[in-house]
């Protein structure tokens, strides 16, 4: 699910394994050198469905894991970091959650050493899932978590800090909008507080997967539109400036699903 380069040149892959491990499915963690070879792997897990959908090299070298637990946590499925040393080896593990069915799809490292993750919640909010925005410290204690949507179903895929030590997630909301699904983009302060939120697409189904800031302030989204294009399903590319206002939205596909 998730790839980075690291410091060495090599690569840093994250997903999920049903051919090794403990359990029904397992974190994975896969180091390669520059051209893709393996040099080793690593499984994180108990005896239910783990799975990694999320990984960053750390300043000391190792790694940070987010994804979702079913083994572990006080619920249905419960958000799960896992920092790991620079060999893969497993330093400490953490879980967030309540008794229902909680997710991270994102994890950042923060200009201040912790980690900023981003999924989604049942537990918490005002509804049936709701953007849930978690910041913890350098060994993964929560210091605050933030709930973002309204009454039906909203998730966070993607988070990344912002130059002002604010953060932008954005993800997929079916309480706002005009369509079954838009893509939705929420800018906080550096404590979580929202501060404006945007909506994306159509009358039909619109997600966005990533969010990055861009060289001028503003962001870009990546993700799919079934509003635009010319196929059941394209891939859309969103320009948006540093108040959220879309500058330009591409879309590419043939004209079948993309």
């Amino acid at each position: 699910y998730s790839v980075s380069q690291t410091a060495d040149g090599g690569y840093i892959l994250a997903g999920v394994t049903t051919s090794y491990g403990a359990g029904q499915g397992d974190a994975w963690l896969v180091k390669t050198d520059s051209d893709g070879n393996e040099l080793w792997n690593k499984t994180f897990g108990g005896t239910y469905y783990d799975e990694a959908l999320s990984v960053q090299q750390t300043v000391d070298g190792g790694y940070i894991l987010a994804g979702v637990t079913t083994s572990y946590g006080a619920g249905q499925g419960d958000a799960w970091l896992v920092k790991t040393d620079s060999s893969g080896d497993e330093l400490w593990n953490r879980t967030f959650g309540g008794s229902d069915s909680d997710w991270t799809y994102s994890v950042q490292k923060t200009v201040d050493g912790g980690y900023i993750s981003a999924g989604l919640t049942e537990s918490y909010g005002a509804g049936d899932e709701d953007f849930w925005l978690v910041k913890t410290d350098s060994d993964g204690n929560e210091l605050w978590n933030k709930t973002f949507g309204g009454t039906d179903k909203d998730y966070a895929y993607s988070v990344q800090q912002t130059a002002d030590s604010g953060y932008i997630l954005a993800g997929v909301t079916t309480s706002y909008g005009a369509g079954q699904g838009n893509a939705w983009l929420v800018k906080t302060d550096s404590r979580g507080n929202e501060q404006w939120n945007r909506t994306f697409g159509g009358t039909d189904k619109d997600y966005a997967y990533s969010v990055s800031q861009t060289a001028g302030g503003g962001y870009v989204l990546a993700g799919e539109t079934s509003s635009y294009g010319v196929g059941n399903d394209d891939l859309w590319l969103v320009k948006i400036d540093s108040g959220g206002n879309e500058q330009w939205n591409k879309t590419f596909g043939a004209g079948s699903e993309a």
